[in-house]
């Protein structure tokens, strides 16, 4: 039981997560990025009218946390709730990433348009991390090794991550 409260609640905050990275990137003509909006909204958008206005949708990033939040009150005890859901947001957002770059490498060798909904929407959840990645690596030749960097520096900061819930409470 525990495993499927985990999983759902993973799949809840990443879906949250998604909300902010397309909203961030303006993609409300996406049909798939508007499809998700219209679904979350009750949720996002009593956040959002208690917020200043920000090109930032940071009304999703607040339902994630509480998500976070609500399934780690539900599986570990009050003490140690709050830090292992700021590390499970964490840990989800970088998943999220991590499958976003995945998505886009995939899509770059079988040259599918970027233009198309599902690319649009990777390419916005993993832009914040490969646009500065891009700019310190130069292609080589036609190979772009900017998502092999990404997906490194998610590895450590996932293993970062998974060395703190382990070992990191012990004292």
């Amino acid at each position: 039981m525990q495993e499927l409260i985990i999983f759902l609640g993973k799949l809840a905050i990443a879906l949250f997560i998604v909300r902010f990275h397309t909203n961030l990137y303006r993609l409300g003509f996406n049909p798939v990025a508007a499809k998700l909006n219209r679904a979350t909204d009750p949720l996002v958008l009593p956040f959002r009218k208690l917020l200043p206005p920000s090109r930032f949708d940071f009304g999703a990033v607040i339902v994630a946390a509480i998500i976070a939040l609500f399934v780690a009150f539900i599986l570990i005890p009050a003490p140690l709730a709050l830090p292992i859901a700021l590390l499970m947001l964490t840990s989800v957002w970088l998943n999220t990433v991590f499958y976003a770059i995945l998505i886009t490498v995939i899509g770059s060798w079988l040259q599918t348009d970027p233009r198309q909904p599902v690319m649009q929407i990777a390419l916005s959840c993993s832009d914040w991390l490969m646009a500065p990645l891009r700019r310190i690596i130069p292609p080589v030749g036609m190979l772009d090794f900017t998502p092999m960097a990404a997906l490194f520096l998610i590895y450590f900061a996932q293993r970062g991550i998974a060395t703190l819930i382990l070992g990191g409470f012990n004292g």
